[in-house]
């Protein structure tokens, strides 16, 4: 891997970092629920979004500490998730670190999106291109589905 390659990579992993800490932060002292007329006219707090932190330019980025655990696929470790959602499209970034001792890779993953319950909210696939022992590179998939309140998600190769 080049030089400007890991200096990318390394300032993609620390914006991501930033932008999640801003948005739990934001999440925990802007808690935005919505309310509901009940028939009796007293308001009742529903927050339909449990795992979800709203930006003020409507982004919403997931907070689950379950998603945010390190995945393993195949002498292959996935971290640093992060699911956002904006405008209808929905994006999954992540760090994907090859820490086998041979190069890994060259495939297909199908990343199913779990919600509380452990029911599929969605599928998407990813391609994790090869990589030797010790190195790292981006995971970034998205569709055109609001999966953003997702609890955690599971990886296996297509």
């Amino acid at each position: 891997m080049k030089k400007n390659e890991k200096i990318i990579i390394a300032a993609l992993v620390v914006i991501t970092i930033i932008v999640i800490i801003i948005a739990i932060v934001r999440g925990n002292s802007n808690k935005k629920e919505e309310t509901k007329n009940i028939g009796t006219g007293e308001q009742t707090a529903i927050n339909q979004e449990e795992f979800v932190s709203v930006l003020e330019d409507g982004t919403k980025i997931n907070t689950s500490q379950k998603l945010k655990e390190t995945k393993k696929i195949e002498g292959m470790e996935i971290s640093n998730l992060q699911i956002t959602e904006k405008d209808d499209v929905t994006v999954l970034l992540g760090t994907i670190t090859n820490t086998s001792e041979t190069t890994q890779g060259g495939y297909t993953v199908e990343i199913k999106i779990l919600d509380k319950q452990g029911e599929e909210m969605t599928t998407v696939s990813a391609y994790i291109g090869t990589l030797e022992p010790g190195k790292t590179t981006q995971l970034n998939t998205s569709k055109t589905f609001n999966y953003a309140n997702a609890y955690d998600l599971s990886i296996a190769k297509k």
